[in-house]
């Protein structure tokens, strides 16, 4: 486990590049100077303050009239100043606190969303959880509460060095006598505040050290809890149509049973703190005016000398007990900063695993010929259990092949891995020239404008609004041509065999040169599968499609098959029936006939000829 010095050095080796970050560094020194100057600006002020309590308070004591107006005055400009100093180092900080969180979300969603890490890491055994709340959250609270903690400390030890001089001036020298030797102690009020404010220190320390513990328990409930409404949110069609209600609410209550958990082990620690912190700020405003008593009473200061010597012990007494104001929310700075470094140390376990050498992971090459070529290619689980044994698989340009295999057997990581984004097993894959386009069962629709779904990920040149609704007419979707600039949650609002069309409609715009689809048809009735698929044959004659699936029909759209077959070391990737040539019998067919592939029983025709041959 690592130390607490260590995480905070982790999270400084993450956190701090903003300070040298291209783009950001000038404007991060500058706010940081601003910083530091009305840092200095604030003790100056209240030094002007203490000096102010001494010249007031001997007026007072003089019952000096013109005087006391004069000082009421030199109040109001102390005021003043410090309301003006008080507002810009607010608006300075705000803007340091936002524009670092703003770079480190930059940074970490740059690495969690590269290269499918963001799905890799659900697959770990040992997950990062809710890395979006890690974000979104705990990055704010980690670079907020930084900035806050470091304005603090600065104005501490500025503070502390301004007043301990202040304190000393005033103090003299006190005599004591301890076992019959008699002495004067110098600037004993100093000594008097240093004690007084680390004893307060270890005791804060002593009864708060597991806050921190404590703190990252609760955040992490309040994740899962979160998580737990957004999958309900994300569900409601299947939850309501299932009557699963009931076992949602069940999930709830089990995770707020959690979260009382955590909230209670907090409590008790924050209670004990609080019990401590609440003692010292009662004697706080006391202890200075015994600790300067035996001065005052011997005739060594004045009423005024004995609140300047009030304020400046309360002063250095303030700085020297930084950590027991801020114990509290210096123990949930440190789980978010700790929840922060552990999605980057995992993010970075992954990218060693990706960037490992040949024959630790797969390799996956871009290649300059015209067909993809898969080498001794075994596909693990994350854990190392075996999925796939070593395939060897060649598909040229043009090609459609059907990959089949039981629920199970790996053959949707065979598409991942061609992707990129399975780097678990061994072996390589050379990747073909041209544009690879994968159709996962759930096509994935951005927020925005249908317009924008359909061009996503990024828009082909040329492409017009005509080229739109006509791709959305070829799919069967001629209620949807109009609508698009209209902003939905598409993903709501249409069905699951509307989402798929859309998705052949997004590849038919794209037209790539390969196309990999995992069930991709799954949710069309046979009439819209024989549809889509024809018009891949149609509009992308020359496009190599890789499919895999199980549905019964999809045979007729490849010219061969392969098969995952269980086996010792994994299910094995077998040829199985013989090759085809669609084209050649769409060919016979249509000059034999008027009939074309969208005609009516075109398709029992072609299967009835594909059953005979």
């Amino acid at each position: 486990m690592d130390t607490p010095h260590s995480s905070l050095r982790a999270f400084g080796a993450v956190a701090c590049g903003y300070w040298t970050a291209p783009g950001y560094r000038g404007v991060a020194w500058l706010l940081t100077a601003g910083m530091t100057a009305f840092g200095i600006i604030n003790v100056a002020i209240a030094l002007w303050l203490n000096i102010w309590n001494r010249d007031f308070f001997n007026a007072l004591e003089k019952r000096d009239t013109s005087l006391l107006v004069e000082q009421l005055y030199i109040l109001a400009a102390i005021v003043a100043s410090a309301g003006v100093a008080v507002a810009v180092q607010l608006h300075i900080r705000r803007r340091l606190q936002f524009n670092w969180r703003a770079w480190l979300t930059h940074v970490t969603a740059q690495r969690w969303l590269n290269a499918g890490r963001q799905y890799q890491l659900s697959l770990l055994a040992e997950e990062c959880d809710n890395p979006d709340g890690r974000i979104a959250e705990d990055i704010r609270i980690a670079t907020e509460l930084a900035v806050e903690f470091a304005q603090s400390i600065l104005q501490c030890v500025l503070q502390l060095i301004t007043f301990l001089g202040v304190l000393w001036v005033l103090s003299g020298d006190l005599p004591v006598t301890i076992g019959g030797v008699a002495f004067s102690l110098p600037g004993y009020m100093v000594w008097a505040a240093v004690l007084y404010a680390l004893f307060g220190s270890i005791l804060t320390y002593a009864l708060g050290r597991g806050l921190i513990e404590a703190g990252n328990v609760r955040q992490g409930r309040e994740a899962d809890m979160r998580s737990v409404l957004i999958r309900a949110r994300e569900n409601a069609e299947g939850i309501a149509l299932m009557r699963g209600e009931q076992d949602e609410r069940d999930r709830l209550k089990e995770s707020v049973g959690d979260l009382r958990k955590a909230w209670h082990v907090q409590t008790r620690g924050q209670g004990s703190l609080a019990l401590l912190t609440s003692s010292l700020a009662y004697l706080a405003p006391v202890v200075p005016l015994v600790v300067a008593l035996p001065r005052y009473l011997g005739g060594e200061l004045q009423l005024g000398g004995l609140m300047q010597t009030a304020q400046a012990f309360s002063s250095v007494q303030w700085a020297l007990s930084w950590l027991i104001d801020n114990f509290s929310r210096f123990a949930d700075w440190r789980a978010s900063t700790d929840r922060v470094v552990h999605l980057h140390v995992a993010l970075h376990d992954l990218e060693e695993t990706v960037e490992a050498p040949a024959g630790a992971r797969i390799e996956v090459t871009p290649g300059e010929g015209d067909r993809l070529i898969l080498r001794d290619v075994g596909l693990s689980r994350p854990d190392g259990e075996a999925l796939v044994a070593e395939a060897e698989v060649e598909i040229g340009r043009g090609e459609r092949v059907l990959i089949r295999g039981k629920s199970g057997s790996g053959k949707s990581t065979i598409m991942r891995a061609v992707a990129g984004v399975w780097p678990w097993g061994s072996g390589s894959v050379e990747l073909p020239r041209g544009e690879i386009a994968f159709m996962p069962q759930k096509p994935y629709f951005p927020l925005g404008t249908l317009r924008e779904a359909m061009l996503y990920p990024k828009e082909p040149n040329g492409v017009t609004d005509d080229d739109l609704r006509e791709a959305l007419h070829d799919v069967g979707l001629d209620h949807l041509r109009g609508r698009l600039d209209e902003e939905e949650r598409w993903d709501h609002i249409l069905s699951g065999g509307e989402q798929q069309r859309v998705a052949f409609a997004r590849t038919l715009i794209h037209k790539p040169d390969w196309i990999f689809m995992d069930e991709a048809t799954s949710a069309l009735d046979e009439a819209g599968q024989e549809n889509v698929m024809n018009l891949l044959l149609e509009k992308l004659p020359d496009t190599a499609v890789v499919s895999i699936g199980h549905r019964p029909g999809l045979e007729l759209f490849h010219t061969r098959e392969l098969e995952l077959e269980p086996g010792k070391a994994g299910a094995e990737l077998k040829p199985h029936g013989r090759r085809r040539s669609l084209s050649d019998l769409y060919r016979r067919m249509a000059a034999h006939s008027r009939a074309t592939p969208r005609d009516p029983g075109f398709w029992a025709n072609v299967r009835a000829n594909l059953i005979g041959r």
